[in-house]
């Protein structure tokens, strides 16, 4: 199978899409011929297929065998290039599907809603249209996306880690977020008052919680801001971005991820620290909720400040279950989130499309 990856990413490791999106082209690699054509005409590291984008953007003119692929497969939705891209794709008999990343679930439709409604109206819902099938990256996404077009799950994941989770701290307890400082859809306002509701608890037990992030359009400031308004400075920590080897570190030293978003695609932070065999506490809005609680691999909260504080209490005093969880976490990465196992199974997925559309 020939696959033609289309994106407009750049080498960012704190955006989602731009860390999976390598990922995609190289684990497919392994059972079929790929490469990535970047709208942004940037070199992506870690992928040896590219591809540049030229305009007028014709099919026909790329390198063999992307000039005539199996399937394209656009990541992202909201691109004005990939407009020109998807009308020269139908006109040459060239099928392609969609992986929207969140873009088009309810709660991401509602932001900057008007122009969203106009743009759709004008232009993208002919893009999706025309496509064999949505991907959506878990069963919350397909649900939360109001289009009647075909849809399919079709994950991201991550690569098992060589460390994991050994013992937990005894006198105190960690918890952690890594992620984009993104106030509103993160959630991290929810996380922070559930923390004031807890703060007396949180005390007595000896409980902090560090944030990691990079500091983008003074998001940092919003946080500190709101840190200082709830009197909580005492428990929550601000940090920097982390990368690499002090990222696994942190995660190693931690006791409970913690993320509580509004809304999600599939959230690469709590695959890794489930990896590494770290219990998660998330919310619904993160859409993998119901997975983590059934795998036992940590807690689920509604996405409300008051049941997230509740959850964080039901964490803390679950100790004696957290190194269960901790090896429940890893089976379930093991089992459902390995890239190796969603590489085959995207594959199958767009065979099954090419063929029910030929």
């Amino acid at each position: 199978m020939i696959i033609l990856h289309i994106a407009s990413i750049k080498n960012n490791p704190f955006s989602g899409v731009a860390v999976v999106v390598p990922q995609h082209v190289r684990q497919q690699g392994k059972y079929a011929v790929t490469t990535l054509l970047n709208i942004n005409n940037i070199i992506i590291n870690g992928i040896d297929s590219q591809i540049s984008f030229n305009a007028p953007f014709d099919i026909s003119k790329l390198p063999a065998p992307f000039s005539k692929p199996d399937i394209v497969i656009f990541h992202e939705i909201y691109r004005i290039r990939y407009l020109s891209v998807y009308k020269n794709l139908v006109k040459n008999g060239v099928p392609y599907i969609i992986i929207p990343h969140g873009e088009l679930t309810i709660q991401a439709q509602q932001k900057k809603w008007l122009k969203k409604k106009i743009a759709n109206f004008l232009f993208f819902n002919h893009f999706i249209k025309k496509s064999l099938a949505i991907q959506c990256l878990s069963e919350r996404e397909s649900v939360y996306i109001r289009s009647r077009h075909n849809k399919f799950i079709g994950t991201n994941g991550v690569d098992l880690p060589q460390k994991k989770k050994k013992s937990f701290n005894q006198n105190i307890v960690k918890f952690i977020y890594i992620g984009r400082l993104e106030v509103y859809s993160k959630g991290l306002d929810l996380m922070l008052e559930a923390v004031r509701i807890n703060h007396n608890f949180m005390i007595k037990n000896r409980c902090i919680l560090d944030i990691y992030g990079p500091d983008i359009e003074g998001r940092l400031e919003s946080l500190e801001n709101l840190v200082h308004e709830k009197k909580i400075g005492d428990i929550v920590h601000l940090n920097s971005e982390v990368l690499g080897k002090e990222k696994e570190e942190i995660l190693l030293n931690a006791d409970i991820f913690i993320q509580t978003s509004r809304s999600e695609g599939m959230p690469l932070g709590i695959l890794e620290a489930l990896s590494y065999g770290i219990p998660c506490l998330v919310t619904e809005g993160t859409t993998l909720g119901i997975k983590i609680a059934k795998a036992d691999a940590g807690w689920s909260s509604e996405t409300d400040d008051k049941r997230i504080a509740e959850a964080m209490v039901i964490a803390v005093k679950d100790r004696q279950c957290w190194n269960m969880k901790s090896k429940n976490g890893y089976q379930l990465i093991e089992q459902m989130y390995n890239w190796n196992k969603i590489a085959l199974d995207t594959i199958k997925h767009y065979e099954q499309l090419i063929n029910k559309s030929s």
